[in-house]
Order: C-alpha cells, then structure tokens, then sequence
C-alpha cells in the first residue's frame, strides 16, 4: 500500500499524549479514557449518558450483538480494531422524545484532526468500519445511529422526532458533542486549529450535503459519495418505475432479464467505443443515446429472447425518459444506459418494494394499510408535498459554506443501479446558478467527479478503489484515497485540491488477486477520452480529460 507523499502535512504523524492534558496528572491513556467517562462535560447543550467508556487495544473486536445492536446491521459489524482507542458509546437526547447513539473513537496516536462518519439507507446502524477507518489514519472519528436502532424506518410512523434525527439532527448532535469530547480528551490547546471532517456514501453523501447546506460550521471539508439528495423525488421515482416494470405481466409487453440483457449488450455494442477505448466501460453516459429500434422485432406474434416487441420497447424507452408532474414539472431526471440488468434488479427488487412501503407509511400517509403494489401517479406527487424537515435535502445554496472556506468533494458512480447520476448532475449545474458561479468558481469550493463502471458507493465494472469506504482502498497518497485528498485540498489549498481521482480496479474486486488496471476520473465537466495503443483502455496514460464538447 501506497503511503502519502503529496500531502505535506504531517498527514500520518500522530500527536501522541506523552503531554497529558490539564487535570489529568500523569494518568495512563486507558485512566484518561475511564476519567473523561467520569468527568465529561459536554458545553453543546445535549444531554448526554455514557454506555460505554472502554480502552480498547489495536486488535481488538467490538462484540456488538452482545450490545444490543439490531441484527440487521449486522453487515457493518466492527472489524478487529486497527489501532489503539478510547471508545465512548453515548446516547444524546435529541428531543425529549428522541435519543441518537453516538459512537465516538479517540486513537492513542491522533493525527490531530476530527471526521464524522455518514449512514447509508435506512440508516439505524452505526458504521462500524467507518470508525475503523478514520481511526487507521489516527482521526478522532465519531459515527451515529441516525436516531433509531436498525434497518427498518417503520420507526418513523408516528415518531417525527426519530424523523428529525434522520434528516440531519444526529449527524449534527453527534458532531458537535464529539467535538466536545475531543477537545476535553487531548486538551483545549491540542485542538485549537483543528479541522473537521465528513465522509459517507448514499445516505452518508446526503449527510454530507445536508450538513453543508443547513450547518456549515461543522466541518471544514465534506466527502460525499452518490448522495440521496432530492429523497422526495427519488421516492417518487422508484414507485413510479417499479409499477412500470411489474405490472406488464402480458407476454408481448413484459421484459425480462434476458431482454434486460439483450438491451446491454446493444447500448455497449452502440456506446463502448464512442470514449476511443473498448473495454465494457462508457466513460460518459450523458452521451450514450443508443438506438434500440434495432432491436425491434420482424413479427410481433413470436415474442423472442432476441428481439423486442413495440410494448416492450415502449416500457424500455418510458424507463429511461424523465419523470414529471402532470404539468410537466420535473421530478427525476431518470437513469442512464449500459447496466441495464443491475438497474432493473434493484428496481424490482424486495428492498425497494420495503423502502416504499416504509417511507409512504410513516412520513408520507402516516397509514399502514397503505402498499406500494398500489403506487399511483398521485403517489409520486404526494411524496413531494409532504417533505418533512427538508429530506428533499436539494437546497442549492451552499453560499455560507462557501464563505467559510469550506471543501466538498462531490462524487458519484456512472454506473449506479439505485440513485441515477443524473440527479448529482442536475443538483451541481443547480449549484452553480443559485451561487452565479463559473465552473472556475466553483473550483474554489466545490469539484464533483463522475465515476466511470462505477455502481453504488463501490463495484462495479470501472476502477472504483477510492479510498473512499472501508474496504474500498488502493492507497493512502492523496491521488489514490478521498479522504487524505479532501485533508491536502483543506489543509494544502490550490496545491492539494483534485483535478483528477484514480481509482484502481482489482481483479474480482479482490486486493490480493492483484491490480487490473488503473483510471484517473476527470473533474467536472471535462471528460475522458483515451488515446492509448491498447484496444481495451488498460493504459492509464493513454487517457486524457479534455473539455465536454
């Protein structure tokens, strides 16, 4: 693994605390952890109950089923730890209704700075190997449950309060008291410049956005990855599109996974090669309008594997179409072409259906008799009235953040299956009006980067190794890794902000089985276009970002 080079800031040289922190004597790290359990003062205004207050040594496994956590977060379970912490688990009342638990992760080797983990979907689960992860490179890293413990948002039917915490109210509860507890920890002087960091992916990458919109002050720079910002519509899109594919059940009108293929293989056939290289990738998918007349069939009256009957290409072409309003408003801007199966996988899948059925009970109708088997256009227009906190999370004026000297990394896979990309385009041309900004402009602040293969927060065909999750690291330069890239461009200024992200693709997605290429990802709005010798657009080099024409 790479270690940074580019950074300049003593990014990986610890502060560690042979300088104890006043009131704390010449106390060991585990008596300074039990200590601060017992002597915590919090001056944000929370009221805070510590679970937990433990030393915990590198190696170590959190057993978090024996705590009490939902057995559906069971896929973010704590690794074994990669350094040594002190491990505060806290529940912060949030309302007198409302609780949010907030794990926080205090290194013995701290690299001086602070970063705050995002959720994904439903939320309810802390991000266990998040905390890992800002804790290997010595962040003080806090991470929350949302507000509720699990997966599932029935929690929200009758519970705005639980509602709240979602929407924004735990990632900031969480931040601004681990913030507090770092300070108390290391010593007020230790922490003067500090600086404040966010990274999450989905639900993470709306907390990050959501964060900058409505709470600028809380961190310094933001990484947010495929964010679920314009939730309301996302809604509204998903029923719409899963009616679409469920109930034209006729032999002649419904399309199935082999035709959902047969159309992949024609948009490929059509779109690889428009980007110079042929390799299953299309580095731009805005650009990839492919014809699928072609595969109409000669006869309607043999519906086949190999061709498409006119009402299965109406379906198709429906799909693919923006959604609007009876009057034309838009509400989804819609998906793009070339991961068709996966697209329509997820689509018609059970999650969706539960997420539906979720969100429409509790936030939307307050009524669980209600099902999306029924989803209507009324539906998709309902859901967009009743956005309750600001869900929707689209505000498009990031001005306050701009002017404190704030960073946000924006990123997104081009081959997403469950948030099409072409919501984070439309919200960053949003961006740019509502501010009156050049794309020079929004340089200063704001860079957004299209992931190419890439499909939600990780996988995917493309070179999706970010450094952008747990898991999902190739190395630790600035090049190579998002989260020691946003620390170069806050810390570093112009000489650390990004103009281009590699990503490297592993073979079967697997660190020890070896590299299988690598890919730099341009910096919006310019695109990539190869001009390597190798046919299949394995030679990094041979790529080059040039202006969109």
């Amino acid at each position: 693994m790479k270690k940074s080079t580019l950074l300049g800031l003593a990014f990986l040289v610890p502060t560690t605390l042979s300088n104890p922190t006043p009131g704390y004597g010449e106390q060991s790290f585990a008596e300074r952890c039990t200590s601060l359990a017992n002597d915590l003062t919090v001056s944000a205004g929370f009221a805070v109950h510590v679970n937990i207050a433990q030393h915990l040594p590198a190696g170590t496994i959190i057993d978090n089923a024996a705590e009490g956590v939902n057995e559906t977060c069971a896929d973010v379970a704590a690794p074994a730890l990669p350094a040594s912490i002190c491990r505060l688990a806290l529940r912060i009342a949030t309302s007198d209704v409302s609780e949010t638990l907030v794990e926080t992760w205090l290194p013995e080797e701290w690299n001086g700075r602070f970063l705050a983990t995002g959720n994904s979907g439903m939320a309810g689960c802390v991000a266990y190997p998040e905390l890992a992860y800002g804790t290997s490179y010595g962040f003080a890293t806090i991470g929350t449950d949302n507000g509720h413990n699990g997966t599932s948002g029935e929690v929200f039917y009758l519970h705005p309060g639980v509602l709240e915490d979602y929407v924004w109210r735990a990632i900031y509860a969480g931040t601004v008291v681990g913030k507090d507890l770092t300070r108390q920890f290391y010593g007020a002087e230790s922490c003067k410049d500090m600086k404040a960091y966010f990274v999450g992916c989905s639900t993470g990458g709306r907390q990050g956005f959501k964060a900058a919109q409505n709470n600028p002050e809380l961190f310094d720079g933001v990484v947010a990855g495929a964010p679920v910002i314009y939730l309301m519509s996302l809604q509204a899109w998903y029923g719409t599109s899963r009616k679409l594919l469920t109930s034209n059940t006729s032999e002649h009108a419904f399309v199935g996974p082999d035709h959902w293929a047969l159309v992949q293989t024609e948009v490929l056939k059509q779109c690889d090669g428009l980007d110079g290289a042929h390799d299953g990738i299309v580095e731009d998918v805005r650009a990839c309008q492919p014809d699928l007349t072609r595969l109409l069939c000669t006869t309607t009256s043999s519906p086949r594997a190999s061709c498409l009957t006119a009402p299965q290409l109406s379906t198709i072409t429906t799909l693919f179409s923006p959604l609007t309003t009876a009057n034309g408003t838009l509400i989804h801007a819609g998906p793009s072409h070339s991961f068709e199966p996966s697209l329509t996988t997820v689509l018609t899948s059970p999650l969706v259906f539960t997420y539906l059925n979720d969100w429409f009970r509790g936030v939307v109708y307050s009524d669980r008799s209600w099902s999306a088997a029924t989803f209507s256009p009324a539906d998709a227009e309902a859901v967009l009235t009743h956005d309750r906190f600001d869900a929707q999370s689209s505000s498009p004026d990031l001005s306050a953040f701009r002017a404190r000297g704030g960073k946000l990394l924006h990123w997104h896979g081009q081959a997403d299956s469950v948030l099409p990309i072409s919501m984070s385009d439309r919200h960053y041309a949003r961006v740019g009006a509502a501010l009156n900004a050049s794309v020079a402009e929004l340089d200063d602040f704001y860079r957004y980067f299209r992931i190419s293969g890439m499909d939600h927060c990780f996988g995917g065909p493309g070179a999706s190794f970010l450094g952008q999750t747990a898991g999902m690291v190739a190395g630790d330069d600035a090049e190579d890794n998002l989260l020691t890239r946003i620390v170069a461009w806050v810390e570093g200024g112009e000489a650390g902000a990004p103009e281009t992200v590699r990503g490297t693709k592993f073979v079967d997605d697997s660190v020890e089985a070896g590299v299988k290429f690598t890919r730099r990802h341009c910096k919006f709005p310019r695109v990539n276009v190869y001009r390597g010798e190798e046919v299949d657009g394995r030679d990094e080099e041979g790529w080059a970002c040039v202006e969109d024409q």
